[in-house]
């Protein structure tokens, strides 16, 4: 299932995980059991929210952060993390689109509709 949530560029995705997870909580009707996400989303706030949702957060630390209570989060599944290529994977077919990559549409529902058209047609070059 690919859920996508239009944000400005400057902002940090840390504030749109929770609209996330619950729009994929409500369309799939079950909870997931791992979330995985970069860098970007390693704080403990988001951790804690993840996992008062009974979900593993799969999050690696950032370099910089020092934890005091680490022992409290669950260990890093690599194993999980590395299906997160995916969603990357996913990224890089959309920014093939020139309209998408270079963000010709300046109004964020032009540019959300032409990522819903790149998305159409990439999944019908798969039914082909």
């Amino acid at each position: 299932m690919l859920q996508v949530i239009l944000t400005r560029g400057n902002r940090n995705e840390c504030r749109v995980v929770g609209p996330l997870i619950g729009s994929t909580i409500r369309n799939q009707g079950r909870r997931p059991k791992r979330i995985a996400g970069d860098k970007g989303y390693s704080s403990d706030r988001v951790r804690k929210w993840i996992m008062q949702l009974a979900i593993d957060p799969v999050i690696p630390m950032r370099d910089n952060e020092h934890v005091k209570d680490r022992h409290l989060w669950p260990k890093f599944n690599k194993r999980a993390y590395k299906k997160r290529n995916v969603v990357e994977r996913c990224i890089a077919k959309l920014k093939e689109f020139r309209r998408i990559a270079t963000r010709y549409e300046k109004l964020a529902e032009a540019y959300l509709a032409m990522v819903n058209v790149a998305v159409i047609v990439l999944y019908l070059r798969q039914l082909s």
